[in-house]
């Protein structure tokens, strides 16, 4: 079994951090967007454009990406 074969570190890794990147960014997007803006069009554009940015980022850095995340977002909301 060769390493890029193994099932922590094996292809499946990319979607997962995709997909739940995606979750998390359409939820930060929604809460931001609503923030922002009374509603409508422009909460839901915010919230597509940070779900493709975070997912993009998540399935290509992995957990160095959520790691940053966690690290650095103010939890004391």
């Amino acid at each position: 079994m060769k390493k890029h074969d193994d099932y922590v570190s094996g292809p499946h890794s990319y979607w997962i951090h995709f997909w739940c990147g995606l979750f998390f960014g359409a939820g930060i997007g929604a809460w931001i967007g609503r923030g922002f803006f009374d509603g409508g069009w422009r909460v839901v554009a915010t919230s597509i454009v940070l779900a493709l940015m975070v997912a993009c980022s998540c399935g290509r850095r992995g957990d160095r990406a959520w790691f940053w995340i966690i690290e650095n977002m103010d939890w004391n909301w």
